[in-house]
């Protein structure tokens, strides 16, 4: 689990940094706030860890913002 932790994270890192030069603020900001949308999913699917309300809440409000810089 560490190790999938570690490589996933090294990953996504590398990635996201590289990209950084390429994209606009708003852009990067979304990127950086749906990793822990990602990680809630994650929780759930593998772990069945409950989804809280406040946890629902944020994601629908990350959701929202990605879309609202999607379309401009």
């Amino acid at each position: 689990l560490l190790g999938i932790g570690v490589l996933h994270t090294g990953i996504a890192y590398v990635l996201m940094n590289s990209a950084f030069p390429r994209l606009t603020t708003p852009v990067i900001g979304v990127i950086t706030f749906i990793y822990p949308v990602v990680a809630i999913i994650v929780d759930w699917a593998i772990y069945g860890h409950p989804l809280g309300p406040a946890q629902a809440a944020g994601m629908a409000l990350i959701a929202l913002a990605t879309l609202g810089v999607r379309l401009g």
